[in-house]
């Protein structure tokens, strides 16, 4: 079989065109077949059953035999289905018991790609296949020494192989088959111009995987430029969340978010992951929890030192911390088990990392939960989130007092900030008045004061 996927490899030259979405060849309707069935062998099989993957999901059991068959291959699937095993069991296929340097993946984070070499641990490793990950934070003297293995398999970060590339200590010769996985995301990243100059850098003939959530216009281009008539594998909708995935609004303001998910934090016994902005936000706000006695958060972002990340990360999948602040740059890439809960504390900028965000919980069939806080400055991003999805969320979970949902409540909300930002509350005439008079400037009377004073 091996010289047989071997001859199937095709020659990556631009194409005219790619299969348009709409018209994927394969459903995810259809039972996926058993792991037997996929033309994976026996030494393939042996490690999947130890490995506990009961049967394939529908991603892999799309993916695994086109690729076993050497053909290129543009796949859109939800987070959390498992496409990790569908390109990395078809590359050991291909690469066991061959000496050189012949698959590279490309992944976005560092995250992203440890979780990828964690997979390669599994299937690649007990075959004697080599793996090496190459990531930014890392010292790079522990890069050379791991090149001077001659692994099989590079997994890099786009800009930790070009500063490989220049520095002469990786070549890309004899790169037979190569994978790029989130590419929206590399491209969000702004890794265009890395991924140009790596693809310069590897042979013309070679088989080429794309996996990628969302297909905007640039993944189509990349598409266009590095694969040689793919077939596309498109496994649900990807701007549908997951049915597991049980989801609810909490419209609040600014300041009250802390206290609102200080009190979603005490309800929720199990895992919690909660998403943030910014770097700056998820420290400040690591630091409020802390402060108030929430000593089972830990943070992450990409401003932390590599070992730092790494810490944490291990640290939450553990369940030494029950509580995960994170950002988008690196939440994108956390994969752990059973975690019960997604909060989004701020609404993401880019409706498509909605669906990313929750996609953390409610994985491979398990049952999760997500919330999202919406202050009256958020009614845009809502609105292009639920038009995303194609649906409403609602305001509380299954088995909840469900609120009403209706523009009356979103305007409620809106005259609630007009009445905060000028001093509105109970006693809107009185305090509001007394504030306008102390703001008409020196002299001026304040009524029912007893004198003027500066505004």
């Amino acid at each position: 079989m091996k010289n047989e996927i071997q001859a199937a490899v095709v020659m990556a030259a631009p194409t005219d065109a790619i299969p348009d979405a709409s018209a994927p060849e394969s459903a995810a309707n259809t039972p996926p077949p058993s792991w037997n069935s996929l033309g994976l062998s026996a030494e393939a099989l042996e490690l999947i059953k130890k490995s506990a993957y009961a049967s394939p999901t529908p991603v892999q059991a799309e993916a695994i035999p086109p690729a076993l068959d050497g053909f290129d291959l543009i796949v859109s699937a939800q987070t959390g289905t498992g496409k990790t095993a569908s390109f990395v069991l078809p590359m050991v296929e291909a690469i066991a018991g061959r000496q050189g340097t012949y698959g590279l993946i490309l992944a976005p984070t560092r995250e992203i790609a440890q979780q990828i070499q964690a997979t390669l641990e599994l299937f690649a490793t007990p075959r004697g296949v080599r793996s090496v990950t190459l990531i930014g934070g890392i010292d790079l003297k522990l890069d050379f020494e791991a090149l001077r293995t001659y692994p099989q398999i590079i997994v890099a970060t786009p800009g930790r192989l070009c500063d490989h590339i220049e520095r002469g200590t990786v070549w890309l010769d004899f790169i037979e088959y190569v994978v790029l996985d989130e590419a929206d995301r590399m491209l969000d990243m702004g890794f265009s111009s890395q991924l140009d100059r790596i693809m310069i850098e590897v042979p013309k003939q070679r088989q080429m995987m794309l996996f990628s959530a969302t297909f905007p216009p640039n993944v189509e281009a990349l598409a266009r430029k590095t694969l040689y008539q793919p077939k596309r594998i498109a496994i649900g909708r990807p701007t549908v969340a997951a049915k597991t995935v049980e989801q609810r609004l909490i419209f609040t303001q600014d300041a009250m978010k802390h206290r609102e998910l200080k009190r979603l934090l005490r309800e929720e016994k199990g895992s919690v992951m909660v998403f943030v902005r910014s770097k700056v936000g998820a420290s400040r706000l690591f630091h409020r929890l802390h402060a108030d006695e929430f000593y089972d958060v830990t943070c992450i972002h990409s401003d932390l030192l590599q070992k730092y990340r790494e810490q944490s990360l291990a640290d939450f999948k553990g369940g030494k911390y029950r509580i995960l602040i994170a950002t988008d740059v690196v939440g994108r890439g956390i994969h752990v088990e059973a975690v019960a809960h997604v909060v989004n504390y701020d609404l993401p900028l880019e409706p498509e990392d909605y669906i990313h965000r929750i996609g953390r919980t409610g994985r491979l069939d398990a049952t999760g939960r997500a919330t999202s806080f919406v202050t009256p400055g958020d009614r845009r991003l809502l609105t292009q989130i639920e038009r995303l999805i194609g649906k409403q969320i609602p305001t509380g979970f299954a088995g909840d007092h469900q609120e009403p949902r209706s523009d009356e409540v979103r305007g409620k909300n809106r005259n609630m900030g007009a009445r905060n930002a000028s001093g509105g509350g109970g006693n809107t005439g009185g305090g509001g008045a007394q504030r306008r008079g102390r703001r008409g400037g020196r002299g001026r009377r304040v009524p029912g004061g007893s004198g003027a004073g500066p505004g």
